[in-house]
């Protein structure tokens, strides 16, 4: 950030400096020759306002510098993250991955699941996990251990470690993160995005808001708009809550969701999730205190010291803003 300050600083010297010198720099350069009586007040007054027609003809480059320097910086940036992309098939090529599979039972298991990265490996206190269609379990862990990126692998979407995880076969599951994707258009369709089944009524709709105090929106069903803006986070999580009610699944991992509820709000959705996902499996990864009526099963994340960490991925040449080298020197 410092960097971009003494950039800004130096880049308006130049500009105003150069806005500044050429205004009085016609005057002076021709100010000794009228003086001496060669040309008149006329003449010098044509003198500067043909040094100003060339001026304004050199001041494009001056005037852009800005713009073409914020295009340069884009455009590296995006081409640094197409190259990215094209590494990320290749990235950690050689390490461990997690092994999936599917449950005919219908039960998602952990088998000696470890989930490695550059900061450690996180794992379940048990080896073996085993979690049956209809379960409730709270899933705790102190800051620092890994929950997020334990709800990530259960997802797919983090393949580094060892172990197995087995999905119960044929089941879709849900995953919920701490703050729900709320895609542009009409309220309507964020509340019906990715639900397999048929769209729901204005009825069941406008019921499920009431439920989680959002009956304020029930006229905005149509009306199109970024509402990942316009509505607070809190506001967003039980709209995220609305939206299970409606699709009702038989598997739910939430992640840390739960722990941004205020009390009245926590009881609301525990209410709500009670009375729509009656028999359906709810995971809850999160740091809050284990609520025993709601979730009877517990189960704790931890890290596991003696397992090998995932070597940090290499600085490629010519990356954009690479880490300082003291905060490399730091890491090792």
């Amino acid at each position: 950030m410092r960097n971009i300050y003494k950039a800004q600083i130096n880049l308006s010297w130049v500009t105003d400096t150069y806005g500044w010198i050429t205004v009085v720099a016609p005057i002076l350069v021709a100010s000794p020759v009228y003086f001496s009586g060669d040309i008149s007040f006329g003449g010098l007054m044509m003198a500067v306002g043909a040094f100003n027609q060339v001026h304004s003809s050199l001041r494009w480059f001056i005037n852009n510098i800005g713009g073409i320097a914020d295009w340069r910086a884009t455009l590296m940036r995006v081409a640094d993250f197409r190259i990215a992309l094209d590494e990320t098939d290749v990235l950690h090529d050689k390490e461990k991955r997690i092994e999936f599979g599917d449950n005919a039972n219908g039960s998602l298991t952990f088998e000696k699941l470890q989930v490695a990265s550059p900061e450690g490996c996180t794992k379940l206190s048990d080896s073996h996990v085993e979690i049956r269609p209809g379960e409730r379990v709270m899933i705790t862990g102190e800051p620092g251990a890994g929950k997020t990126l334990f709800f990530r692998a259960i997802a797919g979407l983090w393949p580094w470690g060892r172990g197995k995880i087995g999905l119960p076969a044929g089941e879709t599951l849900i995953f919920v993160p701490r703050v729900p994707y709320l895609p542009a258009g009409t309220l309507r369709e964020v509340l019906n995005h990715a639900n397999g089944h048929a769209p729901a009524n204005d009825a069941d709709i406008s019921a499920v808001l009431a439920e989680v105090g959002l009956e304020r929106l029930s006229s905005s069903l149509d009306r199109v708009g970024r509402w990942d803006h316009e509505l607070a986070d809190d506001e967003q999580r039980l709209l995220g809550v609305a939206r299970l009610a409606l699709r009702q699944p038989k598997w739910v991992i939430i992640d840390e969701a739960m722990d941004a509820f205020d009390g009245p709000s926590l009881r609301r959705v525990l209410a709500m999730l009670e009375k729509h996902l009656k028999g359906a499996a709810i995971i809850n990864i999160g740091r809050g205190q284990h609520n025993t009526q709601f979730f009877p099963r517990g189960l704790t994340i931890v890290k596991d010291s003696g397992a090998p960490a995932l070597k940090p991925p290499r600085v490629r040449a010519g990356a954009i803003d690479p880490p300082p080298k003291a905060a490399v020197r730091r890491k090792k």
